[in-house]
């Protein structure tokens, strides 16, 4: 195959037409946000914080938002994407194997 994922992780010309490197939150949630489709949020967990373009979207429920993982990768000297294990907290990961667990970390969003 020409492409698989981690291409698309990897090349952002595999993206062209597509918002791969979005936070989607849901419609109710953005509009008390003042958050518009295409706006920079900042997004905080305890671990860390980034900056990345809210996509506002039904795909989101209620109360959380969604960023995709594997992204964060520095393309031709410059970055795609938000790296989600930057964003997971120490605690927050697989006891046996120590892998970030993604789901379910609770954060602030604030318009950017």
């Amino acid at each position: 195959m020409e492409m698989v994922a981690n291409t698309i992780m990897r090349d952002p010309a595999w993206n062209v037409g597509r918002r791969p490197y979005t936070m989607r939150i849901h419609p109710k949630d953005a509009e008390e946000m003042g958050i518009r489709d295409g706006d920079l949020a900042f997004v905080e967990t305890e671990a860390g914080s980034a900056k990345i373009e809210a996509e506002v979207t039904d795909s989101s429920h209620p109360g959380q938002v969604v960023i995709s993982h594997g992204f964060g990768l520095v393309h031709g000297g410059e970055i795609h994407g938000v790296n989600v294990n930057q964003l997971a907290p120490t605690k927050n990961r697989d006891r046996l194997a120590a892998t970030p667990l993604h789901r379910y970390i609770p954060c602030r969003v604030r318009k950017a």
